[in-house]
């Protein structure tokens, strides 16, 4: 994703994105990037159960990213349809560039799948043609990457159910995620809950982090919710607007189903931000009823550039946290907390929106200083978290620990994997963002390397721009039985990207459950971070 500048203040900062990261193009990694002369090396013939049958159906998709053409941040959201035989019968998109919002209908496309899951997904709209990478998590979603050259930027796609393309299917409490820029270029970051009634009203609350400045909990009035007329019986296309803190904000919608929503912000200010709603179920309302092990990982922007804060905490049920572990990214500097010792660890559900989901996280590292975030639950199990601490913003995903203790047979199998961040080539002085989508396997011996697989990427740093059917192998995944630690140290995940000239990713792993971790890069020539996740065709 691309770019913003350090928060030093809300005017200096010129056009950037998130797509769960908010990156600067402002500060130098130093990296060399991928590209050159030289032979690479071609990945084996695939194997999996996967192919072109299992991508049958619409789904709709949501990535943000940097636009080839101008830098600015971008992204888009849609609905496509596969028939099952590798053809895209059609389907819809809204695209906004810098602020510039408009939609464009997808005509005859084609794509393919191969065994391990990894394929190309070619759409063509009044533009042209656009290319994708994609990689098979199951049958009903996926990871995307566009790998084009046209831009880059990197998502998911998850299948949709039509029966659920109607005002009255939008019912019920949901938690938000929405991150970008607001109408000055500053990164912008909204997390809340909308309330809607099944008929095109619309009620709710949010936390907004606009530039470091901080904003909330407010409510939101002149809210309501229609669907295209038009489009929204057959890709479940709609609109939805609220106003909060005297802002005027518009998005367009596609609907999964019952439970969900791919939502892009449309506002003719030039505000551009991207995210999705998530029912609510059963949330906790008492700090008592907030307990667990819980993993975050949330991205965004700093002072010194883009940031990435991982981490694990136990809440007690009291209003304690223990076993609280975090690593950090600030720009290439990498920490590891706690580096001094911890107080004032601390977390409580907001008693004076009972129902909302709705609470804080606050520790302290001596050596470090203060983490402050909010978070809106959409369950016992998790939610979305915004980091309020000083001079930050950043979002993310919150989710209950399950599954331990972990070990390598635990968690060997096939993955889809997606990565997105910051490189700088060191040869050319040009930084740009990058996005990765590929299939790694884990074995359950760590002797000789335990990873394998192949990836794509685009990396706008480097003389060729895009990368394709890049061997992946390395020393691989080391685990530890809490998912955090392993011999006393953090989980490591290594990757090596057979590429010419080649490079290596190194990542701290923390594990959400056996099927699913998330990763930061723990490179100080990099910003980078995402998720890794079980397959099953």
């Amino acid at each position: 994703m691309n770019a913003m500048k350090s928060l030093t203040s809300k005017a200096n900062l010129p056009n950037g994105n998130t797509l769960a990261l908010l990156l600067s193009l402002s500060f130098a990694l130093f990296a060399a990037a991928c590209g050159g002369g030289g032979t690479t090396p071609t990945p084996p013939p695939p194997t999996g159960g996967f192919s072109v049958t299992n991508l049958k159906g619409q789904y709709a998709f949501s990535m943000s990213g940097e636009d080839g053409s101008t830098g600015s941040f971008f992204a888009r959201v849609g609905s496509f349809s596969a028939d099952g035989n590798g053809n895209i019968t059609g389907g819809i998109e809204d695209v906004n560039i810098n602020g510039v919002a408009e939609t464009f209908a997808f005509s005859q496309s084609t794509y393919t799948v191969n065994a391990d899951g990894r394929g190309i997904l070619n759409l063509i709209n009044g533009t042209g043609q656009l290319s994708f990478s994609i990689t098979m998590i199951s049958p009903t979603q996926g990871v995307i990457a566009e790998t084009d050259l046209n831009a880059t930027a990197s998502g998911t796609f998850v299948l949709q159910d039509s029966t659920t393309f109607n005002a009255g299917a939008f019912n019920g409490n949901y938690v938000f995620d929405f991150s970008g820029l607001d109408a000055n270029g500053a990164p912008d970051s909204l997390v809340g809950q909308l309330q809607a009634n099944g008929s095109g009203g619309l009620a709710g609350m949010l936390d907004e982090n606009d530039g470091a400045v901080l904003s909330g909990p407010q409510s939101m009035v002149s809210s309501a919710y229609q669907v295209d007329s038009t489009n929204g019986p057959t890709t479940g296309r709609g609109a939805l607007t609220f106003t909060a803190n005297g802002v005027v904000h518009n998005y367009v919608f596609y609907t999964v189903n019952g439970s969900r929503l791919r939502m892009m912000e449309t506002t003719s200010s030039g505000a551009l931000t991207v995210g999705d709603a998530t029912v609510q179920s059963s949330v906790p309302t008492t700090n008592a009823t907030f307990n667990g092990s819980f993993v975050f990982l949330a991205t965004g922007s700093s002072t010194g550039g883009a940031i990435t804060r991982i981490g694990r905490f136990t809440a007690g049920g009291n209003g304690a946290l223990s076993n609280v572990f975090a690593n950090t990214n600030d720009a290439g500097l990498v920490a590891q907390v706690p580096k001094g010792s911890l107080t004032a660890t601390t977390y409580a559900i907001d008693s004076n929106f009972p129902g909302s989901g709705r609470g804080t996280v606050t520790f302290t590292d001596s050596s470090l200083g203060t983490y402050s975030f909010i978070f809106y639950l959409s369950s016992a199990s998790g939610g979305v978290i915004q980091d309020v601490s000083k001079n930050q913003v950043a979002d993310g995903t919150l989710q209950l620990q399950t599954g331990g203790p972990f070990s390598l047979g635990s968690l060997a199998g096939d993955y889809a994997a997606n990565f997105t961040g910051v490189s700088s080539n060191s040869s050319n002085n040009s930084t740009g963002e990058e996005d990765y989508v590929g299939h790694l396997n884990f074995a359950s011996s760590s002797a000789g390397g335990n990873v394998s697989g192949a990836v794509d990427f685009s990396e706008f740093s480097s003389n060729q721009g895009a990368f394709f059917n890049i061997v992946v192998s390395g020393n691989g995944l080391t685990v530890g039985g809490d998912g955090t630690t392993s011999s006393g140290t953090r989980n490591a995940l290594q990757l090596k990207l057979n590429a010419t000239p080649s490079s290596t990713l190194n990542f701290v792993a923390y594990l959400v459950n056996s099927q699913t971790m998330v990763v930061a890069g723990t490179d100080t020539n990099r910003t980078i971070s995402g998720t890794i996740t079980l397959q099953a065709p």
